[in-house]
């Protein structure tokens, strides 16, 4: 489950509970999907039932800090946080953890115990060392962000407290988080945006177009542009066997004409004239710059992107069928201002995203830990085997 640290904090969506994504090595943002219990797969007698963690929460107070990260202190409350979002993910789709010293699910290489514990330091580390280092840099939180900030707050009381904060707070501790710790999560969230804005750019504009080129290469991005000569109807039904032969070769009289053209600039000109007369694909009327994608991401037809991996730039493909239609693909050089998907976002901010990640990374394994001696002493399996499981109908 651990993926690469991406900024996934967006605190104007903030609602409440379970952490998205793989928080491991990422600040991750909250969701609606955790509360105090945690669903378990059925019995053997096929009976609903249900996790209750607060036994395994109360084996600690709180407050007790069970390490430092950076001179930062990390209690068990904050601690605990992570590690009931990996248990419970765990369980959720394996089945309650039995053998804590068994391979894990999600990773062949961990145990459950090593994934658990591993994750959750991973992720206090990357908080840690975010917060540190934004000291360091002096980068602070603006007005602007801490307006967001309450906001976010008002708006999830009105959602999840029917506008009475103390029952939002109530509703928060269903997820062990304390308004202190809700808070701190949502403020290190943002000094991670403001700092990604003060060394990249939130676009990546502070990079250079060479840099940002060389980046989505490395990345594995490639750029096409295409024609679709679609094989369905009005109604979305598959065309005729005559109409889609005459489909057929209206394609490949268009390859024909843009193979005979040497010129790259003329090529690509005039396949935008043919994409506008003949294409069929409305995801080019907002991609005007062609479709910027890592092939093998399932962002395309697998058939298409195996055919884009055999290009090279100003290469045209034979023409690739697919269940949309027929296709004719030009890949094209990478360029920092396309766009890559339907929110604007260009590769520029991808770059941006990515090399940010990489030096949140390199600040995570050069923080300073050191364990309390309650932490040292913890043992992971005895605190969570206070967990209650009971049938669901008794909750």
């Amino acid at each position: 489950m651990k993926t690469k640290f991406i900024p996934l904090i967006l605190t104007a969506s903030v609602c409440f509970g379970l952490l998205t994504g793989c928080q491991s090595s990422e600040l991750s943002s909250y969701t609606e999907d955790k509360a105090k219990e945690s669903s378990v797969p059925a019995t053997s007698d096929n009976t609903q039932t249900v996790k209750d963690y607060t036994p395994a929460y109360e084996s600690y107070d709180p407050d007790e800090v069970m390490l430092t990260v950076n001179g930062i202190e990390v209690t068990w409350g904050e601690l605990f946080y992570w590690y009931v979002y990996d248990v419970s993910t765990v369980e959720n789709y394996f089945g309650e953890i039995t053998d804590w010293d068994a391979q894990c699910g999600f990773d062949p290489n961990k145990t459950n115990r090593d994934y658990v514990i591993g994750n959750a330091l991973d992720t206090v580390k990357h908080y840690c060392a975010v917060e540190s280092k934004a000291r360091d840099m002096g980068v602070a939180l603006t007005d602007e962000d801490k307006e967001t900030l309450k906001t976010n707050w008002d708006n999830n009381v009105q959602s999840y407290g029917n506008g009475d904060e103390a029952a939002f707070i109530e509703y928060l501790k269903k997820a062990y988080l304390s308004k202190e710790m809700y808070d701190h999560i949502n403020e290190v969230s943002l000094l991670y945006d403001r700092m990604l804005d003060n060394m990249f750019g939130a676009n990546g504009e502070k990079i250079s177009e060479k840099d940002v080129l060389e980046k989505g290469s490395e990345m594995g991005y490639v750029r096409v542009k295409h024609i679709l000569i679609s094989s369905m109807d009005e109604n979305n039904e598959k065309l005729s066997d005559d109409k889609l032969t005459e489909k057929k070769a209206s394609a490949e009289n268009l390859l024909k004409e843009l193979k005979g053209i040497s010129d790259k600039a003329a090529l690509e000109k005039r396949l935008d004239e043919m994409i506008s007369e003949y294409g069929n694909d409305p995801g080019t009327e907002f991609f005007k710059d062609g479709y910027t994608f890592i092939p093998g991401s399932g962002t395309m037809n697998a058939d298409f992107e195996n055919a884009v991996t055999k290009l090279g730039d100003y290469e045209l493909s034979e023409i690739v069928e697919t269940n949309f239609g027929y296709h004719i693909i030009l890949r094209l050089p990478l360029s920092s201002s396309a766009v890559i998907d339907s929110n604007n976002k260009t590769l520029s901010y991808y770059a941006a995203q990515d090399m940010f990640s990489a030096e949140t990374e390199d600040w995570a394994d050069e923080s300073s830990v050191k364990f309390a001696k309650a932490y040292e002493k913890m043992d992971i399996e005895a605190v969570f085997n206070r967990a209650k499981t009971e049938p669901a109908e008794n909750k």
